[in-house]
């Protein structure tokens, strides 16, 4: 550093200080110069360390996507094996696969969907007899014509565990459409924007699930529990919801256009705007149910039970109520418009604002009289 410091001094021309003054000035030179190399080697240094770390972290990443890689092929080949146990070991290693990889969490879930749309087709009523594994005895029970064998029998138990790690492993939007899960406990389940198109689910159990925007469109729900599930603009056109549960269910917005409600129980259900056009709710019981805003027009509802219901809104035209209960029911500022209210019990219902217009089986004097009659009892 000697030479050097002296040239960058001769540089600034200060050659001519004492000699020392010059010692000093050389020795200020020298200090900078090593400080400035020595952060320049310092800087080096964190390069090329944190490049190191990164080429390590790279190669720690492929290493366990490598692993990850091959559970999830191990994991596929027990899904094909012939024993249960192995199956079920395959499935919840999936499980533990779309959780520690959020990479591979939308291939697990087409995954096990695939396996539950195609192997729940085994266990159909049409496939039943074919399984070798089945007694004869059984095999003739199962081909017994009754309604409540085929619905109620639950599913296999590998079927099962792939429902279960659906619906809790935040496996939104699955597609299930036409599964026989007929009898599946699917109890708090989370079936969001589920498409469950053509689904066998009669008889299954989904108390307490979440199918907000689901689509249910054509699906087989008869004797399904679905009591206090959350259904908000589910899509349930054409579906068969006859003798189900619906008690406290949450259907605000739900679109259930030509859906079979014949015998459903639907005690306390939330239908805020509920699409109900030409649904069919034969002696379906409405106790106490919300129906403000709700779409009737020329919706079934011979026989129901709508005591105490709150139907209040201006889309009730054409609704078929002929001998439906409606005692206490609220029809403030409702749309009746060529309803059928044929033996209709109008005690206490409020029909204030109305619109009765062409009502068939009843007079307006009638209809007056049927609710006013309560009135003056009381009094």
């Amino acid at each position: 550093m000697g030479p050097g410091a002296r040239w960058i001094l001769d540089l600034d021309r200060v050659g001519t200080l004492e000699p020392k003054d010059l010692a000093t000035a050389v020795d200020a030179v020298r200090g900078r110069a090593l400080a400035i190399a020595t952060g320049i080697i310092a800087l080096i240094a964190v390069y090329y360390t944190a490049r190191n770390a990164q080429t390590a972290r790279n190669a720690l990443a492929l290493t366990e996507q490598g692993q990850v890689t091959d559970r999830y092929t191990k994991a596929i080949q027990q899904l094909g094996d012939e024993k249960l146990d192995i199956r079920l070991g395959g499935i919840y290693a999936l499980e533990r696969i779309a959780h520690d990889s959020q990479r591979d969490h939308s291939t697990v879930q087409e995954v096990l969907t695939a396996f539950i749309r195609i192997h729940s087709q085994e266990r159909t009523p049409a496939n039943s007899h074919q399984d070798e594994d089945t007694p004869a005895d059984s095999q003739e029970d199962e081909d017994t014509p009754t309604d409540e064998a085929p619905s109620h029998k639950k599913p296999p138990p590998d079927i099962q565990a792939a429902l279960t790690v659906i619906t809790r492993s935040n496996m939104t939007g699955a597609d299930l459409t036409g599964a026989y899960l007929a009898g599946a406990n699917l109890a708090g389940a989370n079936l969001t924007g589920a498409d469950l198109t053509g689904a066998h689910l009669a008889g299954a159990n989904l108390a307490g699930a979440n199918l907000n925007g689901a689509i249910l469109i054509y699906a087989h729900l008869a004797n399904a529990v679905l009591t206090g599930a959350s259904l908000k603009r589910a899509n349930l056109a054409r579906a068969h919801l006859t003798d189900a549960d619906l008690n406290d269910a949450f259907l605000n917005g739900a679109h259930m256009a030509s859906a079979d409600l014949t015998d459903a129980q639907m005690f306390s259900a939330d239908l805020t705007e509920a699409r109900l056009f030409s649904a069919d709710l034969t002696r379906a019981t409405l106790v106490g149910a919300k129906l403000n805003g709700a779409f009737l027009n020329r919706a079934k509802l011979n026989g129901a039970y709508l005591n105490g219901a709150y139907i209040a809104g201006q889309y009730q035209a054409g609704t078929d109520l002929t001998g439906a209960n409606l005692t206490g029911a609220d029809f403030t500022d409702a749309n009746l418009t060529d309803a059928n209210l044929t033996g209709a019990d109008l005690t206490d219902a409020d029909l204030t604002h109305a619109n009765l217009q062409n009502v068939r089986g009843r007079t307006p004097d009638q209809i007056l009289d049927a609710t006013t009659r309560s009135d003056a009892t009381r009094s």
